[in-house]
């Protein structure tokens, strides 16, 4: 027969690892948060009316009806989602099976762990202090059960414990290699993420509008080049079905060649994972990481999906030419029917030069009437093309890109949809540009004979200041941004500048510090291999150092601290010894009371006060008879 467990405890160990588990639930769906909140308030209700706990078979029958649905949900049990969806099933489950302080330590590692776990479900920069409370909670709970010290008092341990931790902690960080595949992260699902899609229809953009998170960050090896030729390649959709554009399957051929003819922009992109395989590149990217490639649409594709934030170099040419392309006849396609209105203005233009084509298309835009808007009216169908230019008028720039590269088409120029992010916002205080999934753009590539694939932006005529001062510039008032998008005070501006600043800096030298980081570093230390012998004897050396620091850290710690009573009573002593009164080393503290009492007589109420005092403090442990001693000694003068 097990002792109960002590009712108080063992709610701070339910709610400390509800603390663990929240950020963790953000994560999760739904219905898994909520099954997860009821199991543990269940659970802390049983431990509050003292009821007894659901026998064992109904844990084992929660735990697979939670792993169907979790299976059902992410088709694994493993993985980064699925992993974690059922570690932290089981670990709930298990407070279901807490009725020993045995159970309760399995219960405390199960909470460290989940901290782990919470480092690969949650990267934001807010997951550190998280982790440092839920920390300093899991410890507090578990010293409580062993201690019947106060909350102050074990609070202050616990600190102490984990800044005695914290250099062997920096240390292990910074050189324990990072091998893969143990540093590596699982994949995730494609899809999973908000931004550029695989192919565009009118409202993907405008909705992106709205999107304040960042889509990468970008350092610049020289001058930034200016807003209007800020150009962000992404996606680049030929094939129109008459009412989206889609992506061709992609080409590891390689492109037509490109020839720069202007100086080469050179520069450092932090993508965030968007789960699929092309790479943002500034228009036209001439020079690529090893791990990917320009395919037959001059679009930049890496070997796998980003499914993690990616750093990477480039180089692009702002001006160019690219040379013999094979894709020329796709990319006049058009469906057989529909917008006539549109295929009938076109081939009015068929008998001009390339350029004059172009240039009418453009004019008619800037002369229609347009206007720029997030709201524009529904532009869809088999007609949506004639529907936007010649009755509503009103579009996001997908809508004048679609309109337009049809134009093109149906004029006989050969010409494509580019999808991406256009201008960007310097932060100052991180000398890095920010682009942000409101930057999404999207624009016409036309192919001329003399230059090759070269980029129009029809938007540009419709809204110049859209492209050369940003998206808050270039919309309508009546367009509503989210607030921080909008034009926000100029102080609120800048701690967000700030803000993003220190996300920037978590990213880059923690939760960016994978192996090639850490082989920079060694190579700067002056060890060429994680492997090598020097390295291990270092490693091994220093972590004895640091060990053997801790070790007489502690040992010094525990050694015993004078009692503050004793203390006191000493001072007390002291003073009757320059009357002649000295404490005996064998003399018990009311022995000599009563004879410095008797030595004393004109001291003899104070002496007996003090005296018993200080039985009542050191003996009694009687926290108000120590504050009334160390005030009675300090006031007895002689």
């Amino acid at each position: 027969m097990h002792t109960p467990l002590a009712r108080m405890p063992l709610q701070y160990l339910i709610a400390t690892f509800a603390l663990v588990l929240a950020p963790l639930c953000l994560q999760f769906s739904a219905w898994h948060t909520l099954s997860l909140a009821l199991l543990l308030l269940w659970r802390s209700w049983i431990a509050y009316s003292g009821k007894a706990l659901p026998p064992t078979l109904f844990s084992l029958l929660l735990a697979v009806g939670l792993f169907l649905l979790i299976w059902l949900e992410y088709r694994t049990l493993i993985g980064r989602q699925g992993g974690v969806a059922s570690l932290a099933s089981l670990a709930t489950i298990k407070l279901f099976e807490t009725r020993t302080q045995r159970d309760v330590k399995v219960i405390s590692l199960l909470a460290y762990f989940l901290l782990g776990a919470g480092f690969l479900s949650v990267s934001s920069v807010w997951i550190f202090p998280w982790a440092t409370l839920s920390m300093l909670a899991i410890t507090g709970q578990l010293m409580q059960w062993q201690s019947a010290q106060s909350w102050q008092a074990l609070g202050k341990q616990v600190f102490y414990m984990l800044c005695e931790a914290l250099p062997f902690a920096v240390f292990l960080f910074v050189f324990f290699p990072r091998l893969p595949p143990l540093w590596s992260m699982p994949d995730e699902q494609p899809g999973a993420r908000t931004g550029l899609g695989d192919e565009m229809r009118p409202g993907n953009f405008s909705k992106l509008a709205r999107d304040e998170s960042v889509a990468f960050r970008v350092e610049f090896e020289g001058s930034i080049p200016k807003a209007a030729t800020r150009y962000w390649r992404g996606p680049v959709f030929d094939i129109f079905d008459g009412e989206a554009w889609l992506q061709a399957p992609i080409s590891q051929a390689g492109g037509p060649a490109i020839e720069k003819r202007g100086p080469i922009i050179s520069y450092t992109i932090t993508m965030e994972p968007h789960n699929r395989n092309w790479l943002l590149a500034l228009d036209m990217p001439t020079e690529l990481p090893d791990t990917a490639l320009i395919s037959n649409r001059l679009q930049a594709v890496n070997s796998n999906p980003i499914t993690q934030r990616q750093r990477y170099r480039l180089s692009s040419a702002l001006v160019w030419r690219t040379h013999s392309d094979d894709t020329l006849t796709s990319a006049l396609q058009l469906p057989k029917s529909g917008n006539p209105k549109a295929r009938q203005l076109a081939r009015s233009w068929q008998a001009l030069p390339p350029m004059e084509r172009i240039n009418k298309g453009l004019q008619f835009l800037r002369q229609g009437g347009f206007s720029y808007t997030l709201q524009p009216p529904l532009n869809q169908g088999a007609n949506g093309i004639d529907d936007f230019l010649f009755i509503h008028k009103q579009g996001f720039c997908e809508h004048y890109a679609s309109s337009f590269t049809f134009l093109m088409r149906a004029a006989g120029i050969p010409s494509r949809v580019v999808g991406g992010y256009q201008g960007g916002e310097w932060n100052r205080s991180g000398k890095y540009l920010i682009v942000r999934q409101a930057n999404a753009h999207a624009w016409t590539e036309v192919w001329l004979a003399q230059s090759g694939w070269q980029r129009v932006d029809p938007t540009a005529v419709i809204a110049p200041s859209r492209i050369n001062d940003g998206l808050n510039i270039g919309l309508n008032q009546t367009d509503a941004l989210p607030f921080m998008d909008g034009a926000p005070p100029a102080w609120i501006h800048e701690l967000r500048l700030n803000w993003d600043n220190l996300i920037n800096g978590w990213n880059q030298w923690v939760m960016g510090y994978d192996s090639r980081k850490q082989s920079q570093l060694f190579k700067k230390l002056g060890i060429p291999d994680v492997l090598s012998s020097e390295f291990i004897l270092r490693m091994l050396l220093t972590s004895s150092l640091i060990l053997a620091a801790l070790f007489l850290l502690a040992t010094r710690n525990n050694a015993p601290k004078p009692d503050p009573a004793h203390r006191a009573w000493q001072r007390f002593a002291r003073r009757l010894a320059r009357k002649g009164c000295t404490l005996q080393p064998n003399e018990g503290p009311l022995t000599f009371g009563q004879r410095a009492g008797l030595q004393l007589p004109q001291y003899n109420d104070a002496i007996y006060y003090i005296t018993q005092l200080y039985i009542a403090s050191r003996y009694g442990k009687d926290d108000t008879a120590l504050l009334k001693l160390q005030k009675a000694v300090r006031h007895f003068h002689m």
